[in-house]
């Protein structure tokens, strides 16, 4: 079940041109995320509203079980550059390394290319990621 406030949190994604958390809740209630260790969502929240959301699931595009995928990370703007998308990013970082040793992450947008070279992302150049984690 998607957060309280996903459907606001995804308007706001449209607004800015993003349409990733359309595909989320696509997935997600269509139940393509279903299964043992297939997929965790966490959130962010501000006075108790939902201020991000991000994914990290299986790496459809590379599969393997030493490889995870971070996915449908969306912070609101106001809140950018503020903490929440650290927290939540880190939170998904662990969620996945329980998993596997290997994580990939596709950034399109310079903000978010910055955002996980800051979090300790490698780029590579790859046509199904941007970027990858592995474990230390």
């Amino acid at each position: 079940m998607l957060p309280a406030g996903f459907d606001a949190l995804c308007a706001a994604a449209n607004a800015e041109g993003f349409t990733f958390l359309d595909r989320l809740a696509q997935r997600w209630r269509a139940g393509g995320y279903d299964g043992d260790g297939a997929a965790s969502l966490r959130c962010a929240y501000a006075d108790g509203q939902l201020a991000g959301v991000g994914a990290q699931t299986f790496d459809e595009y590379d599969p393997g079980p030493d490889r995870r995928r971070i996915r449908h990370f969306y912070i609101l703007p106001q809140l950018r550059r503020r903490g929440a998308g650290r927290t939540l990013a880190g939170e998904l970082i662990a969620d996945a390394f329980a998993l596997a040793p290997r994580l990939h992450l596709r950034a399109t947008h310079a903000l978010s290319t910055a955002f996980w070279d800051a979090m300790g992302f490698a780029r590579v150049d790859h046509p199904s990621r941007s970027h990858e984690l592995v474990r230390p």
